[in-house]
């Protein structure tokens, strides 16, 4: 490359894949102490970097889960946990197989693999099979003759075509099949409260069970209202024409929402009712309704009444000032001047925590002014990507087909920020890395919303290809997984970088306090101290600021620079600030570019910048920057850039040197 002149122990709470309209499949997974429960004495870092020397999280195998195909990684064990639950809760008796016969129907494997591995033989209430042919594209939901009373061969029919067999030749095939189990479980609990299929008392007796149990029992025509539909009838149908105005939005947010709550009880599914947003109706059809939880979500509506409705501009929420256990806002927005309910940025920011309480996860949402009463979320970038005049389905279709990194970026962006489908999202994420395996931008994206969805598993190896800078979502991704030895290595590693980084030294202090002494414990909260009162603000870095934020990429086109042709180009300024309060000296800026093609770097470009005070000084509070014209003396092939800055500082008369990694992404 060449530029032209010119914690004590927490429980988190992860949201993984949304499971139907109104009801989110959300895992509430407390973090295990494997470090401490697995052995009885703690790995040296030597031990730590062998074990993990692949850079991946080790899948390991389980007796339910039989993956012949290899297409269910990373979420071979969840399944399995899950499959557990199943037997442990219910009686019954999971499996999970995948298979690559294309010789035999799927039919055929089923009835083999439900023999051969004595499915439900010794289960209390029967036994399940799903099966999944990634060969000819087929899967298959084999129901033990005891679970048909819940479970009818036509259900699991239309459940195993639509949810299961688009997925078999994917990598999201796993996720696919976390959604149903979820699906099914709440099936075969309802079913069971129904009086449709039959529960040992010990099964009856369990929390999971009561709840539907009280739900049905409890009046209020809940079971009139689940007993008017068969249980396998098809919940996303067409509403006949005479009665879509039942459910039709109104310019009266009011209104919407009456009309909102009437399809909740009568369990419209129909994926089309104008009533819903845009990216709703798309969630909706790709989703199968769960009666219970749409019922349920009514009744917790009726019992949190009166709403109180905020609105601003566009946007409203419909909220309660005395919301009972679970109650979930009512988010619209106002669209051809008539209120539709979003339920995508409902599902994508208000996660529940262990006492069933929704909270706001993520503060970037257009409905945080109405959702106070949820708390304050974090800031995460997944705000809906601005589509210009195009709808969604415009959108997606303007991009189908392209195989560039980009386009599949932008597939994977919109399917998650635009709709909140995650599978559909891991499946463009997945052609982008295959396009362009190296690329930064595009594996920390798919590592950051992997993260926010609680998939360390699949965070984790992505943000390992990335390069510098990630190490403390490292840190928080190997926390989330379990590993806390993992967590603690990227830490120390992000301190031998910047031995003042406040974040690290906050990780530092979190991790002793849940796996370290009581010692350590005290010497990262007298670090922590000292550095709150230090009087140089060590801990205040060495900033670099772009701008533009994100400069423009120009790959088609190419600029003659003092005689020489530039490739691949683009222009922005950068700002270098001290940001503390004593005087230090730039030890050196090296700088990487990157992106869908080869890596490539200019070395150390600290003399880019004038130093007013000479001998590469930056005095307290200074800043100093430089305009420059980017690009490459070559044509790289990059659709776009991360140019990465790694700044190297001490302060003057101090022999600590601190380091900050930070980057550029320039795109078309």
């Amino acid at each position: 490359m060449a530029p032209a002149t010119g914690l004590n122990r927490r429980t988190t709470v992860l949201l993984g894949v949304l499971l139907m309209i109104g009801a989110v499949a959300i895992w509430v997974r407390s973090e295990r102490n494997v470090d401490d429960a697995g052995s009885a004495k703690k790995a040296t870092e030597a031990e730590v970097r062998e074990s993990f020397a692949s850079s991946r999280p080790i899948e390991e195998s389980h007796a339910r889960v039989d993956d012949k195909a290899r297409i269910l990684a990373p979420f071979g064990v969840r399944l399995g946990r899950m499959a557990d639950d199943f037997y442990k809760d219910l009686g019954i008796d999971v499996h999970i197989v995948t298979q690559n016969d294309a010789n035999s129907t799927i039919e055929s494997q089923a009835d083999l693999a439900f023999r051969e591995r004595k499915i439900g033989v010794t289960a209390p209430t029967g036994g399940l099979l799903v099966i999944l042919n990634p060969a000819i594209q087929k899967a298959r939901i084999e129901v033990g003759y005891s679970l048909e009373g819940g479970l009818t061969d036509l259900h699991m029919g239309r459940i195993a075509r639509d949810q299961l067999a688009p997925y078999a030749s994917y990598a999201i095939a796993g996720m696919a099949i976390m959604d149903v189990l979820h699906y099914l479980r709440d099936q075969l609990y309802l079913s069971a409260a129904l009086g449709n299929l039959q529960l040992g008392e010990e099964f009856r007796r369990r929390q999971g069970y009561l709840e539907y149990e009280r739900f049905v029992s409890g009046g209020g025509g809940a079971k009139t209202a689940l007993s008017a539909v068969p249980m396998d009838a098809d919940l996303k149908r067409t509403v006949p024409e005479a009665r879509r105005a039942r459910y039709a939005p109104s310019a009266n947010v009011k209104e919407s929402v009456a009309a909102f709550l009437r399809a909740t009880v009568e369990l419209a599914g129909d994926p089309s009712l104008a009533l819903f947003t845009e990216g709703s109706r798309l969630m909706r059809t790709h989703y199968p309704l769960a009666r219970f939880e749409e019922l349920k979500r009514a009744e917790r509506i009726d019992a949190s009444m009166p709403l109180e409705y905020v609105v601003k501009g566009d946007y409203a929420v419909a909220t309660s000032r005395r919301p009972v256990t679970g109650f979930v806002p009512i988010l619209l927005h106002r669209d051809l001047g008539l209120w539709r309910v979003d339920l995508v940025e409902t599902w994508k920011n208000l996660f529940f925590d262990n006492d069933g309480n929704y909270f706001l996860r993520n503060s970037n949402t257009p409905y945080a002014f109405g959702l106070k009463q949820f708390g304050d979320g974090r800031h995460f970038d997944i705000a809906p990507l601005p589509l210009g005049n195009d709808s969604i389905a415009q959108a997606l279709a303007r991009l189908d087909g392209r195989q560039d990194a980009l386009s599949a970026l932008r597939r994977a962006e919109i399917w998650l920020r635009n709709v909140f489908l995650f599978p559909q999202a891991l499946s463009a994420y997945q052609e982008a890395i295959r396009a362009a395996p190296n690329d930064p931008l595009v594996l920390q994206t798919l590592a950051d919303r992997a993260l926010y969805l609680g998939f360390p598993e699949l965070a984790i190896p992505a943000l390992e290809k990335v390069g510098p800078g990630v190490e403390l979502s490292l840190a928080e991704a190997y926390n989330n997984h379990g590993n806390a030895q993992m967590a603690r290595l990227w830490v120390e590693r992000a301190l031998a970088e910047n031995p003042y980084d406040w974040y690290a030294l906050h990780w530092r202090k979190r991790l002793a306090e849940r796996h370290g002494t009581a010692d350590e414990v005290a010497i990262v909260i007298a670090e922590i101290k000292a550095l709150s009162a230090d009087a140089a603000g060590r801990v205040h870095p060495v900033e670099l600021r772009f701008d533009p934020a994100q400069p423009k990429f120009h790959p088609d086109t190419t600029l003659k620079s003092d005689g020489v042709t530039v490739f691949d180009h683009s222009e922005f300024r950068v700002t270098m600030t001290n940001t503390s309060r004593r005087p230090v000296e730039i030890e050196s800026v090296r700088l990487t570019s990157s992106g869908t093609a080869a890596r490539s770097g200019l070395g150390d470009v600290r003399n880019y910048w004038n130093f007013p005070a000479g001998r590469n000084l930056l005095r307290a509070g200074e800043s100093i920057r430089f305009d420059k014209l980017w690009g490459f003396t070559v044509d790289t092939g990059h659709e776009h850039v991360r140019y990465t800055f790694r700044t190297c500082w001490h302060g003057v008369g101090e022999p600590m040197r601190q380091c900050r990694t930070r980057w550029v992404d320039v795109l078309p």
